[in-house]
């Protein structure tokens, strides 16, 4: 299990991408979209517009919540595989990464699969970041502003590797030592 330190939260609160801003249609006009060559949606609010779009990401991480507290309804459909995590807000544990990674693995089978997160799901970035191939984009919410494109690339990897090495390593098993 890997924990959130105070002293990067600051880092990790500002956008690692371009940021769109726009209302519920949103996706309309993220560029990055038509290019990817896997798409996932960090966060309920992000996977309900990619959906309002008429875009099928290949994975949706979700917790049925937005902004921690207030439960957001939308219908995930029924051609998404589910598996399930659980993980506490500010964590990253090994259960997360182990359904990420699989997550991974299927929609590269051309799946799609939804990560349901029993906690919470913010911090799913960071691994999907180390486990998504190149080209590929992870949408996320940034609150009060709109959603972040982050591009999957070997530079954007490796900032991601660097700021996971500064976190708070409480728990190691094979999957923290795998994606670190």
């Amino acid at each position: 299990m890997i924990k959130l330190p105070e002293s990067l939260r600051c880092e990790l609160s500002r956008p690692h991408g371009k940021i769109y801003r726009d209302g519920e249609r949103i996706f309309d006009r993220i560029e990055e979209v038509k290019k990817c060559s896997k798409l996932a949606c960090v966060g309920d609010l992000v996977s309900r517009c990619a959906f309002l779009a008429n875009l099928e990401p290949d994975i949706v991480v979700i917790d049925g919540k937005t902004l921690r507290e207030k439960e957001i309804d939308f219908k995930l459909p029924e051609s998404y595989e589910r598996i399930y995590a659980r993980n506490p807000a500010g964590f990253i544990t090994s259960d997360l990464v182990r359904a990420l990674r699989k997550a991974v693995e299927m929609a590269l089978s051309n799946r799609k699969i939804a990560v349901i997160v029993d906690g919470e799901e913010d911090l799913a970035v960071i691994p999907l970041s180390l486990l998504m191939p190149e080209s590929s984009l992870i949408c996320y919410g940034q609150p009060g502003e709109g959603v972040v494109a982050l591009v999957v690339d070997e530079e954007r990897k490796m900032m991601v590797l660097k700021l996971l090495k500064q976190m708070l390593v409480l728990e190691e098993d094979e999957e923290i030592r795998r994606l670190r």
